[in-house]
């Protein structure tokens, strides 16, 4: 491909299409320096220093060591459970179309 060709490729562009891609690059220029200068200007603070109270206790003193907390085993045959809860007929929590319920009784 000559330069040419290239040339001819370009002039067949709408013009304004070309317009709308220069404001395009150049929006996306400003942001890119703008972000730029804003990451220089950005100030990062280290952790801040710990309070201490002043009361420590002895150094031969340690704390107690807590003992790690088990799961409870599960007893009993939990797919058998599974099983007795999928068989057991659901009872229905909303009311569909054509259930009737009770009327309300009148308060005393």
């Amino acid at each position: 491909m000559l330069f040419n060709d290239l040339f001819a490729l370009l002039m067949e562009v709408p013009p304004l299409l070309a317009v709308q891609w220069g404001v395009w690059f150049v929006v996306g220029l400003a942001l890119s320096v703008w972000q730029r200068r804003e990451k220089a200007r950005l100030i990062i603070h280290g952790p801040a220093p710990r309070h201490t109270s002043g009361v420590r206790p002895p150094s031969a003193v340690r704390a107690a060591v807590k003992k790690p907390v088990t799961p409870a085993r599960t007893t009993g045959d939990p797919f058998g459970e599974l099983e007795q809860l999928l068989d057991e007929p659901t009872t229905r929590s909303h009311r569909t179309p054509g259930e009737h319920l009770p009327a309300p009784q009148a308060l005393p």
